[in-house]
């Protein structure tokens, strides 16, 4: 089996890395994003408790809807504006799906598709099971089936013999 924590550590990076807004942490993109946010939510909630409590349309009820009406546009101009700051990383590159990083680690031309039951095999995160699968290599056609067990993977011919994989196997 195939130690895969790396691969796993690539798409939770991948993942980690569209909340901020793609912005580099500390950089003015990023705190940007992060003030408007924080304006926008925050002024969202005073509007919606003001909104609630106001009902007569006084100047003190209409100054207490307008004034966070304010912040939250300020929020929101932030926050799109943190967009067009020049600190932002480029898109991370999308991890390999995990039949593509099978197929390169085993060295197959095609991993056909997997199933476990009803279920595909997952594309970017490991889940524990066995899926039954296809694999091709130059004229060769192989019914495989891959085990995954925490962050190893493994690829077993039909007769239960591990099939091996590029490299040293762990």
């Amino acid at each position: 089996m195939r130690d895969f924590s790396k691969w796993e550590a690539m798409w939770d990076a991948y993942y980690a890395q569209g909340f901020s807004g793609g912005a580099v942490p500390g950089s003015a993109a990023s705190i940007c994003w992060n003030i408007g946010l924080l304006l926008t939510i925050l002024a969202g909630i005073i509007i919606i408790v003001c909104m609630g409590s106001v009902i007569d349309p006084t100047t003190e009820g209409t100054s207490a809807v307008i004034l966070p009406g304010a912040v939250f546009l300020i929020g929101v101009v932030l926050t799109f504006a943190s967009f067009a700051l020049p600190s932002h990383t480029p898109q991370p590159l999308r991890p390999p799906s995990l039949s593509a990083q099978i197929t390169t680690t085993w060295n197959l031309d095609d991993l056909g598709e997997c199933r476990n039951g009803g279920q595909k095999l997952p594309e970017s995160r490991l889940e524990d099971g066995d899926w039954k699968c296809v694999a091709y290599t130059d004229i060769q056609r192989t019914e495989l089936t891959v085990h995954i067990k925490g962050d190893k993977v493994g690829l077993y011919k039909a007769d239960g013999k591990a099939l091996a994989a590029k490299g040293k196997d762990e």
